[in-house]
């Protein structure tokens, strides 16, 4: 799959966002019914014409061992996504574990519509395969059980997951994969390594936005508590010969000179982030307070030389206190 189809895929919640979708019944990680909302709600519509239908992503553990278990998890999305756009309005899709999906329909009509259904469903992702030859392979396999008279939809599961079994067998000769053992995870390890190494383009301190600005310094707040490490703020201001705010036209001009100062004039261990239209807000690492005003002051002295004029710069700083516990 192509990263740009997997990102805009992706369903990615908040902590607070996967525990409103939990309370109401929903997969947190595909946005689909979970089993026990699924299960509930397919009893309650169970009906002679009835089927329903239970799939499998293939290789699946393959799919962990190789590209990780991030892989995995997209490739489960987009999975939910397709199975969505395939359903009717009254049919009802869950997630009932793993790589696999259920889907009831209650109006299906007879095995015959069923089993066209069941093939409808696969030849779509077979296709979808065909279109993205060489990435991820992302096919299902699927069973199917019609509803009989006596039928719950426990033994509804049962016989469209046995249908699936033989189906799978027959196509792998028996059996299924083994698990993919420890070295798929060792293999995630090493991917997450990768990927959030960060390759620095050139020296100086560290750019952030206000937020992730924010998560560094309590952060560093927890540190202080455990290893005492200092560190200290510094708010940068650009003022007029006045004292007050520089003019629009000007102002954006001297924060580009002064955002620049400040990177070449700390080190590569600080952070830095523009705190509003005239400020920059400066977390410098095992540093003093005495310390940081020396900072700010070198700072001053390479912008006013930059900028060629005088004095247009204040800046105030105080040390990081530990992280205080709530009562």
């Amino acid at each position: 799959m192509t990263e740009e189809v997997e990102r805009d895929n992706a369903m990615e919640y908040s902590l607070t966002e996967r525990s409103l979708i939990g309370e109401m019944g929903l997969d947190s990680l595909t946005g689909v019914l979970n089993w026990h909302a699924a299960r509930a709600r397919i009893t309650d519509q169970l009906s002679e014409n009835g089927a329903l239908l239970i799939c499998d992503i293939d290789h699946f553990k393959r799919i962990n061992e190789r590209f990780g278990h991030r892989a995995g998890d997209e490739c489960l999305q987009l999975a939910a996504q397709t199975l969505g756009r395939l359903i009717g309005d009254r049919d009802i899709l869950g997630r009932s574990g793993g790589d696999e999906f259920v889907i009831y329909m209650p109006e299906c009509q007879g095995e015959k519509l069923a089993k066209q259904a069941l093939e409808r469903l696969t030849d779509r992702f077979a296709a979808y395969q065909k279109r993205r030859a060489g990435e991820i392979s992302l096919t299902v396999t699927a069973g199917c059980a019609v509803c009989g008279e006596e039928d719950t939809c426990e033994t509804m599961f049962a016989r469209a997951r046995k249908d699936l079994f033989e189906k799978r067998r027959g196509a792998a000769g028996g059996g299924w994969e083994e698990a993919a053992g420890a070295d798929s995870y060792r293999r995630d390890a090493g991917r997450i390594r990768e990927d959030l190494m960060e390759e620095i383009s050139m020296p100086g301190a560290y750019c952030r936005d206000y937020e992730t600005f924010k998560s560094i310094y309590r952060f560093l707040e927890r540190g202080i508590i455990r290893n005492g490490q200092k560190a200290c703020v510094i708010l940068m201001t650009v003022v007029d010969d006045d004292g007050r705010s520089v003019a629009p036209d000007e102002k954006d001009f001297l924060m580009e000179l002064l955002g620049e100062a400040i990177r070449t004039t700390l080190r590569i261990g600080d952070v830095y982030t523009r705190y509003t239209s005239s400020q920059y807000l400066v977390l410098a690492i095992d540093t003093s307070q005495k310390l940081a005003d020396m900072i700010a002051d070198r700072v001053k002295e390479k912008f006013l030389s930059d900028s060629g004029r005088k004095n247009l710069l204040v800046h105030c700083c105080y040390e990081l206190q530990p992280a205080r516990y709530r009562r």
